[in-house]
């Protein structure tokens, strides 16, 4: 034997062993000892549990070199055998660790570099000859070790050597790079050396093991990625061309006077215009572009690679409003806006959140059906789990009886000297009980200490600190103190608890404090102490009973945290080592400035600048300001970095965010299920308000008739009948109401209300004809809509329609304010304007009955609205405990000293009473922390925006409270801001759509009742419905014309000469750039133009073809107008023939599959995103029409400046909310919308158009600013924003599922190719004689041997166990199968044997008839039902052979002929019926 030959003998096995073991082995982790799956005992089990066996007369030695037998000899000297590289490999672990430490140590001589020495130009400073000799001795370290590790495992020639090795190659790059330390460093070479000797970082990762596997993890969940990436890459380049043709050149067009540009007029002009005396030339400099509002001349679609940067941009939304306002002042506004915005929903909005969708899925279980296996192991190791867990509490019950047993055997001797253990017992639980009543009343204070000391907080700043405030908060902190002393005393079982060693090192601090300010001395840090009591906050949420959905929240947030928290240290680490590297590249040669804020001198501002890289903050900006300096580099570095770092690695931890957030939020709501109060309050309001009222006005209403119809019929045993007067005529007004014709016209009606709106705003001349207009079609739709609630209430009764939508509500309302309004006159009041904008939600309402897309968006909105109104207040609760920070150190201290323009006498000023001696005026931004309102306002803008940098800027140039700000004064609170950003936009923000994706999902599911399947019949009902989705194809046949014939083999031959002149024609559109020669313009001009012929004569061409007609009817409107602007000198109509021309690369794409099977991840989404469309141009309609009656008469400023963003029409102020949407620096439009008067500000309360018609457009803002944008960042942003992205994460996980499911969609499609065969003519049916070949060759499709088919026996009992039904047509009453039929029955059956899956449908009646319905059972009335089914196909055939044979014998024959096809045929199912049993009854007997 085997064992007996390794000299192994397994130990004796009785039952002593077995308990030995089972006492082992309960005290083991069982997913340590077993892993997810059973390991099967193998030798490599016995290796990894040495105790299971034991080994007699032999020892055996790992030999550390054994796997090693390729590398014979080492360095041409150490040989296997060698001792010293025997025992080098020995100790090869003592030298992982050394490794370790010296990394640590080279990288703080990196960070002790000073490379100012880069501007002073003097000699190396002490500081640097130090790094130098650091990184000397380090690097002499790791060539030590390089030629330890060639000595133990080879140089190179031979597999598994170290040079053979990625890692082992880096870190031998780095070893030999880092002696560039010694060279001038002015060489670019040597430059780029020094870089390189920067990865040396990278070691720390590669010996820690765990961050290897992370490293190695991030990098492959990319590789699942390449669907996404290749479209999208064909996307932007496509958006590219068509960029360049619509914009190149344009950035030339600046204002002039006598010919010289004037630098001081920083726009372009052409459609914008310039100021009088001046006028637009097209004279471009480079140089006159060297400004950051033109980007520095970088940002443009001048050549091919500048556009498709540009889309790049556009596709992480980097700066797109202010390019679209750049651009659109010097080319037609309306097509710059529809290009840029188009542009940004299709690459920002939906392949963007596209590129989340597809990592999110890279973290689900693709296949239930194919993981099976794996789900059975999963249940016997839970089960096996809980079994150990069931004998461990028996176990610990056993002890207890002993510990009791032997309290009860005290001896004799010493009894009179204890008392019984029952009196022991009693008082333990007297002390018990007293302990416990004292531990809840310092529990219960300490709940009430905890909110005092936050509202004294909260009211309390410091400089303006009244008497009262400044002892109460002494008073809170002695309480403090105390109540922590007395949890040590009393808290014996909780003094290791998290929350007592906070409470013990805050009362701690604050002894210290209080010592410290009593002799006088004085610290910021001493009031950040005092404020991080707000933060005991968090404990109350875990103990308040009403909090508990926020506390169940939070405790979400912390697991979650904690289980993605090496990726948050690997994501540390990344931004340490890449700010290390732009430290190498640009410190100090980038000299700061007032307009570069963000640079890389030293190692605290390359970090901001690496996390403004991460979060996408400017990072443009950034890039181009460097750029000045160092072009290649800059462009080189940004772009790479921003990628790995924004575009990929931002988007894994976002989506392993909530995917990780998505888990925790449905294992613990399950675990530990909460009251949400608010829902249970909204339910209780609408049962008291409706259903109460339903049943009253029913009962009310049935007695009424009773009493008015005292003549009804009444039956014979006295029950009365229903008067059919009354149901005839509520049939006909439902039937009015439910006409389509009718809900058309309705919503005619509600288009021209939605266009009277827009058009009528603050600005119309109440005297005016339009307003007039106006007024008649208000008068019109009102009369109308109130026609329509009449039928609805005749039709459906007052109460039954209110119940149906709460939109409904609203339009009884609408119509109520518009009576009230045409009867005042039509005002202009806020109230008015509100309700009538609301008007186009009836659009959502149709929409919702048509499309089962949009219902599901809808009712997960509404599902989802109190989740977030919990989320919003466990946000605002962050909010306030860090806003009570920066306002008790901040308040008092963003007032600056402002002048008049042209005076810059600020230079020397150093105080308030310097800037009232100059003439200036002492003023506060409108952004600050004095109240703890302003406060939480400021860190709302700075979660939700975009360019949030300035709002930092006064932070870090505070010195001080009356004192003047000055630059970099305190760098350190971008610490502050850097935190709270990724606390509140990363984490918090990621918690909005976690829970928005959660809810649309699970809505999605109970919508079609998938919530009661399992996920293996859940997987099997998405198939089936692929499949019912299905449509035979046609199988096209060429033309039997002799002219057609002759263009269809035409059009075969030249298909790929076609192709070529398609992709020619995209290279040559690419080829195009600005202020080219005329010559060669020309020659590309006339290429095209051949380009388009050609292409006409191919699409003509094609039509003989053509199966579908949809797409070819574009191809001819598109290739028409490219012919019309080959001829027309028309810029528009050029670019939309250019976009025509660029559609046509898709096209291409159907040439190459794998491409093709990329896009299909494209389409798949595009459908969901057009539902989400409507829900958000109705949501944006509405708070546009509110806007432009708020801020119509605003005055003009910096941002809002009546030309790019202003509220003054309809159009003007719904691009400003789209970039409010967008978060780019939508705070300024909130800070100037919320103008004041003031000493530096003159401006009126404009009340009315004749005040308007007086002052001009000299307004201040609106008292409703804040609630305005706040509540469109958390309805828009927060919420509609996040629909989407899980409408796309829902849309993309069915596209993923059907890809990866046990049959994929396109099996499915080889099946309809095949199917085609047989059904050329794609009926939807063949019959039963094709299908007996038609089986054999799509169960091969899906995956069954070809073998198990030959066999006709095999094929009897593959077809009985189908049972596809066979139907007979009614017109030819041929037997036939239909085409879902056969589908459906062939996936099912293949499903099952090549899987082993059964019970793919419920089982139970009500569940399989709530998920399927009716649909999957429909039958078109040319079929009629039989009895047959494909096991009886056998016995047909039989039966016919038999009945040929018969008729030539029998004497029945001329009965049979004269009795016509029908006594043929019921003779035919007699006989086939008896026949089929006795083949049924002799198979059964065979069996």
């Amino acid at each position: 034997m085997i064992f007996q030959q390794l000299k192994i003998t397994l130990p004796p096995i009785g039952a002593q062993e077995i308990e030995q073991s089972i006492q082992k082995r309960m005290g083991d982790c069982l997913e340590t000892q077993l892993g997810f799956e059973y390991e099967p005992f193998t030798f490599q089990y016995l290796e990894l549990h040495p105790d299971l066996v034991t080994i007699k007369n032999q020892k055996i030695e790992h030999h550390q070199i054994e796997d090693q037998q390729h590398v014979q000899t080492a360095l041409g000297c150490f040989s296997k055998e060698n001792k010293i590289r025997l025992y080098l490999s020995e100790n090869i672990h003592v030298l992982q660790r050394l490794v370790i430490i010296m990394v640590i140590v080279n990288t703080i001589a990196f960070c002790l570099y000073d490379y100012q020495i880069r501007e002073s130009g003097n000699n190396l400073s002490y500081r640097n000859i130090a790094s130098i000799i650091i990184e000397t001795i380090c690097n002499v370290f790791f060539g030590i070790e390089i030629i330890i590790q060639c000595i133990c495992y080879g140089a190179i020639l031979g597999k598994g050597t170290y040079l053979r090795n990625i890692w082992s190659c880096l870190n031998f790059l780095t070893f030999v790079c880092t002696w560039s330390i010694y060279l001038d460093q002015s060489n670019t070479f040597i430059q780029l050396l020094r870089v390189i000797r920067l990865l040396r970082l990278v070691r720390l990762l590669q010996e820690i093991h765990y961050f290897r596997e992370q490293v190695e993890t991030f990098f492959s969940c990319f590789l699942t990625i390449h669907t996404i990436i290749i479209p999208l890459v064909i996307v932007i380049f496509g958006f590219s061309i068509i960029g360049l043709h619509l914009l190149r050149g344009v950035t030339g067009r600046r204002c002039s006077k006598d010919g010289i540009i004037d630098l001081s007029i920083r726009n372009l002009c052409g459609e914008w215009q310039c100021p009088d005396g001046y006028e637009c030339i097209d004279n471009y400099h480079s140089e006159d572009l060297n400004y950051l509002d033109f980007y520095y001349g970088y940002y443009n679609f001048d050549t091919i690679y500048d556009s498709f940067l540009s889309g790049y941009m556009f596709f992480n939304a980097t700066g797109w409003s202010p390019t679209t306002f750049y651009f659109w002042k010097a080319v037609t506004p309306p097509a710059t806006a529809i290009y840029f915005i188009f542009m940004l929903f299709i690459l920002h909005y939906t392949l963007s959140d596209l590129l989340l969708a597809s990592l999110y899925e890279s973290f689900v279980i693709s296949s239930a059906i194919k993981n099976s296996i794996k789900s059975n192991k999963s249940e016997l190791f839970t089960q096996r789990r809980r079994t150990v867990t069931l004998v461990n509490n028996q176990n610990k019950a056993q002890i207890n009886f002993h510990k009791l047993h032997m309290i009860t055997q005290i001896s004799s001797q010493n009894r009179t000297n204890l008392v019984t253990p029952a009196e022991i017992l009693r008082n333990e639980t007297i002390k018990q009980k007293d302990e416990s009543w004292i531990i809840t009343r310092i529990k219960q204070f300490d709940q009430i200490f905890i909110v005092a000391s936050t509202i004294i907080l909260c009211l309390d700043q410091v400089e303006k600190r009244h008497p009262k405030e400044y002892y109460a908060d002494m008073v809170m902190n002695f309480f403090l103190i105390i109540l922590t002393i007395l949890k040590l005393i009393f808290f014996k079982k909780s003094r290791k608890k998290l929350y007592i060693i906070v409470d013990v090192i805050l009362s701690l601090a604050l002894i210290i404090v209080i010592i410290l300010e009593f002799l006088s001395f004085q610290s910021n840090v001493f009031i950040v102490i005092k404020a991080f009591k707000a933060f005991r906050l968090i404990k109350l949420i875990y103990k308040l009973e009403y909090f508990g959905v926020i506390r169940l929240l939070l405790r979400c947030l912390i697991e979650t945290i904690i289980k993605i928290r090496h990726l948050i240290i690997l994501w540390v680490i990344f931004a340490f080592l890449i700010s290390i590297i732009g430290q190498e590249l640009f410190a100090h040669y980038v000299k700061r400035t007032d307009e570069i804020e963000i640079h890389f001198n030293g190692i605290g501002n390359s970090l901001m600048a690496v996390f403004n890289i991460f979060y996408a903050e400017e990072w443009h900006v950034t890039m181009y300001q460097h750029a000045l300096y160092k072009p290649a580099s800059s462009f080189i570095f940004f772009l790479i970095v921003f990628t790995l770092s924004h575009t990929l690695f931002m988007r894994l931890l976002r989506a392993l965010f909530l995917n990780e957030f998505g888990k925790k939020l449905n294992e613990l709501d399950q675990k530990y299920p909460q009251t949400d109060y608010l829902q249970r309050g909204w339910q209780f309001i609408k049962k008291q308000c409706f259903q109460q009222e339903s049943t009253t006005s029913q009962s009310q209403s049935q007695n009424e008739d009773d009493s008015k119809a005292p003549l009804q019929d009444i039956n014979p045993n006295g029950t009365k009948l229903k008067n059919n007067a009354i149901q005839i005529n509520v049939s006909k007004y439902q039937r009015i109401v439910e006409n389509k014709l009718f809900r058309i016209f309705i919503l005619v009606v509600v288009t021209l209300s939605a266009v009277k709106s827009a058009v009528q705003n603050p600005l119309t001349d109440p005297e005016s004809e339009e307003k007039m207009i106006l007024d008649i079609i208000q008068y019109i739709t009102t009369v109308i809509f109130m026609i329509e609630l009449v039928l609805n209430c005749l039709a459906y009764g007052i109460v039954k329609f209110i119940n149906q939508s709460f939109l409904n509500i609203i339009s009884i309302i609408n119509i109520i304010v518009n009576f009230i309004s045409i009867g005042l006159g039509n005002p202009a009041l806020f109230i008015l304007t509100l309700f009538d904008s609301l008007r186009v939600l009836a659009f959502l309402k149709t929409g919702a009955d048509q499309y089962p897309i949009l219902k599901q968006a809808l009712q997960a909105l509404f599902n989802a609205f109190t989740k977030m109104i919990q989320l919003a207040l466990f946000s605002l609760l962050i909010l306030l405990m860090y806003s009570i920070i920066g306002m008790q150190l901040l308040n008092d201290e963003f007032y600056y000293c402002s002048f008049p323009e042209g005076n810059s006498a600020d230079a020397h000023l150093k105080s308030k009473i310097d800037c009232f001696d100059l003439g200036g005026n002492w003023i506060n931004r409108t952004l600050n922390f004095d109240s703890l309102f302003q406060s939480i306002n400021i860190l709302f803008c700075v979660a939700t925006s975009e360019e949030w940098i300035p709002l930092m800027i006064p932070a870090w140039s505070a010195s001080g409270i009356d004192h003047q700000p000055h630059h970099d004064t305190n760098r350190y609170w971008s610490i502050y801001y850097q935190m709270f950003f990724f606390i509140g936009n990363t984490l918090v923000l990621g918690m909005f759509v976690t829970l928005v994706v959660e809810t649309y999902i699970k809505t999605r599911e109970e919508s079609q009742n998938l919530h009661l399947l399992d996920d293996k019949q859940r997987e099997w009902f998405q198939i089936k419905e692929q499949i019912l989705h299905l449509k035979p194809k046609k199988k096209f046949k060429p033309p039997t014309n002799l002219l057609l014939n002759a263009l269809y083999r035409l059009y075969q031959f030249l298909q790929i000469p076609f192709l070529i002149v398609i992709l020619s024609n995209i290279i040559i559109l690419s080829l195009y750039y600005a202020r080219m020669d005329n010559e060669f313009e020309q020659a590309l001009d006339t290429t095209n133009q051949v380009f388009i012929f050609i292409q006409l004569i191919e699409i003509l061409i094609s039509i003989v073809q053509v199966t579908d007609y949809t797409f070819k009817i574009y191809e001819i409107c598109g290739i028409i107008l490219s012919v019309v602007s080959s001829f027309l000198d028309y810029h528009i109509l050029h670019v939309v023939a250019v976009a025509f021309q660029v559609t046509r690369i898709y096209k291409l794409t159907q040439h190459f599959k794998t491409i093709q099977h990329l896009f299909h991840a494209i389409f798949a989404v595009l459908p969901n995103t057009a539902s989400m469309l409507l829900i958000m141009l109705v949501v944006l309609y509405c708070y546009t029409i509110v806007s432009c009656d708020l801020f119509a008469y605003l005055r003009p400023q910096q941002a809002v400046n009546g030309f790019d963003m202003h509220f003054r029409d309809f159009w003007g102020a719904l691009m400003t909310l789209i970039k409010v949407s967008s978060g780019e620096k939508w705070w300024i439009v909130l800070q100037e919308t919320a103008l004041q008067q003031s000493p530096a500000v003159a401006c009126m309360n404009i009340e009315s158009y004749a005040e308007f018609s007086i002052v001009g457009f000299n307004g201040c803002g609106s008292n409703l600013t804040y609630p305005f944008f706040i509540s469109f960042i958390l309805v828009f942003s927060l919420m509609i924003l996040n629909l989407l992205v899980a409408n796309i994460i829902g849309a993309y996980e069915q596209y993923h599922k059907s890809e990866q499911s046990a049959i994929s969609k396109y099996q499915l499609l080889d099946v309809m190719e095949q199917w085609a065969q047989f059904d050329e003519n794609g009926e939807g049916f063949i019959s039963y004689k094709l299908f007996w070949r038609l089986s054999s060759q799509i169960a091969i499709i899906f995956g069954l041997e070809q073998s198990d088919l030959l066999d006709v026996n095999n094929k009897k009992k593959f077809l009985k166990a189908l049972k596809i039904p066979i139907y007979e047509l009614v017109d030819s009453n041929v037997l036939c199968y239909r085409f879902h039929d056969v589908i459906v029955s062939l996936t099912r059956i293949s499903v099952t044997i090549k899987y082993g899956v059964v019970n793919l449908e419920p089982e139970d009646k009500d569940i399989f008839s709530k998920v399927y319905g009716n649909k999957h059972s429909h039958i078109e009335p040319r079929f009629r039902e039989t009895q047959l089914n494909s096991g009886d196909m056998v016995s047909i055939i039989f039966i016919q052979q038999k009945f040929r044979e018969w008729k030539q014998k029998s004497l029945l024959k001329n009965t049979i002929i004269l009795g016509g096809i029908g006594d043929y045929r019921s003779l035919i199912k007699i006989k086939s019926k008896t026949l089929s049993e006795k083949i049924h009854e002799q198979m059964n007997n065979e069996n």
